[in-house]
């Protein structure tokens, strides 16, 4: 009985000693290997998330945009556009997917006052090209740390790597032996029993130009839409199923309102590089997801199909990433969907075809434009801040558009700024610069020490850079500030005009 005793007590004493040390540890060190091992974290516990009444939760389709983009906000910005009066949050994590999503979303506090949660749902993910990509161990070892268990255990699991670890050489077998082992299942008589067979005899036969040579990059390309939509989804062996079953069974059990959005896919390019089978397969994953998910109370907005190839910022590969027009297209979609939700606070939004000709950034960071890293809040003109040109950052806030939305009447564009410098003579320059495929690099330049700006105090700068026929041949214009000096110039309320 002693022994028994003398055992309990020990055991009781461990305990205290463990719970000790993770109270130790948390305060001391679990801040720094969070933000080390598991930044993801700050995706989700943030000053944004923490008073949104709806989270918009995606990968890269979210934020990428096309150079040319005038607004290049990412969706779940657009959407705000429809609800003004609600909060939108973001949980965003590249090449993340419903498996990263569940935990990012189980680590959310519950005062948040989230009531409505958004998911991307995006087709590819479901693939085994995804489902086996070496970008998984960096994903599993971030939420190592935001396991549901005392934090100094979590600690000790990751300097274990109790997290899946395996070579590219693995993944690469794991997905072969996926395309080998899952044979179609066609309503109709199909000559390829299974992805090795359908991709062999594409790159086989090839894709030709019109000549009747063999067009290898898009020959490439075929294969590579075959090796990424040619699947069927088993709802019984597929793990995007489990973890959208389990968004499911959280959303329920926190009272959230569940939107799915299924991400387009470019089923233009599909149909005319492989063909209506491969188009088939990618609608009948689409109806499968949408009966499910509904049935389980899921509102799922359906945008498989809605933007056309040339909506499609990546032409040479199979993404979700879209132009402007595209992701003002999901958000618009998404949007109609909430007001379900939200009928009273919905605004339909519309958006004008007609090509501006003025553009304006106030330098606050509510506008993307290139060189977001130069916004600093030591000075401004007006608000709360300016960009900061100089040193390790000499191109400042950069306008960029794409010269096929500027009308071709067009003679002049102006940049006007309000333009502060700190030491006199300033080498800064206004630079406007022309690319594309079909001319080469121009830039024309201006020198602001021309106009003897004085020191330390806010005046008015402008140029106007007259426009020629050559420009119109270009696909992008960009209009920016120059500072290679070692004092800075601060620049603020940036105006562009085209002008005939």
């Amino acid at each position: 009985m002693n022994e028994l005793k003398k055992l309990l007590i020990k055991l009781l004493i461990l305990g205290m000693v463990l719970i000790s040390l993770n109270y130790a540890y948390i305060f001391s060190f679990y801040e720094k290997d969070l933000s080390k091992n598991s930044d993801i974290v700050n995706k989700v516990i943030n000053e944004e998330n923490e008073n949104a009444d709806i989270i918009y939760v995606g990968e890269s389709s979210n934020v990428t945009f096309r150079g040319d983009d005038l607004d290049k906000r990412p969706i779940s910005a657009f959407l705000k556009d429809y609800f003004p009066t609600k909060k939108i949050g973001n949980i965003t994590k590249e090449a993340a997917h419903a498996e990263i999503f569940y935990h990012l979303l189980n680590i959310i506090p519950e005062n948040y006052p989230v009531k409505t949660v958004i998911i991307t749902m995006n087709l590819r993910s479901f693939d085994a090209g995804w489902i086996y990509s070496d970008l998984e161990t960096p994903l599993q070892k971030s939420l190592v740390l935001i396991r549901p268990y005392p934090p100094l255990f979590n600690r000790m699991m990751l300097s274990f790597k109790d997290y899946e670890i395996k070579s590219e050489t693995e993944r690469q077998a794991q997905i072969f032996e996926q395309w080998k082992t899952d044979s179609f299942s066609m309503p109709y008589p199909f000559q390829f029993k299974d992805v090795i067979d359908w991709d062999s005899m594409t790159n086989k036969k090839g894709i030709l130009n019109p000549d009747g040579t063999r067009n290898q990059e898009l020959t490439e390309l075929a294969c590579n839409y075959i090796k990424t939509y040619a699947f069927q989804i088993d709802t019984l062996k597929n793990p995007r199923i489990r973890d959208f079953d389990k968004i499911v069974a959280l959303a329920k059990d926190r009272n959230w309102n569940l939107v799915f959005n299924i991400l387009a896919e470019n089923t233009d390019k599909a149909m005319d590089l492989v063909g209506k089978d491969l188009v088939f397969m990618i609608r009948k994953n689409r109806d499968l997801l949408v009966s499910r998910y509904s049935k389980n109370g899921v509102i799922v907005v359906d945008n498989l199909e809605v933007i056309p190839n040339e909506e499609f910022v990546d032409q040479n590969w199979t993404t979700e990433h879209y132009a402007e027009k595209g992701r003002r297209q999901i958000a618009s979609n998404v949007a109609l969907a909430l007001k379900k939700f939200y009928p009273k606070e919905y605004i339909k939004k519309e958006f004008s075809e007609e090509r501006p000709t003025k553009f304006f950034n106030d330098c606050e960071g509510q506008i993307p434009w290139g060189q977001m890293q130069t916004l600093s809040k030591e000075k401004s003109y007006s608000g709360a801040k300016s960009s900061k040109v100089g040193k390790e950052n000499i191109f400042s806030l950069t306008y960029e558009y794409g010269i096929r939305n500027i009308a071709d009447t067009m003679k002049f564009v102006e940049i006007e700024c309000k333009y502060f410098q700190i030491a006199p003579n300033s080498t800064a320059r206004f630079v406007l610069e022309t690319e594309g495929k079909n001319i080469e690099h121009t830039r024309a330049e201006y020198q602001l020490s021309e106009e003897n700006f004085p020191t330390g105090k806010w005046v008015s700068a402008k140029h106007t850079f007259p426009l020629d026929s050559t420009f119109f041949k270009g696909d992008l214009v960009k209009l920016f500030l120059v500072n290679e000096d070692q004092s800075f110039v601060y620049l603020d309320d940036i105006q562009i005009t085209f002008r005939k």
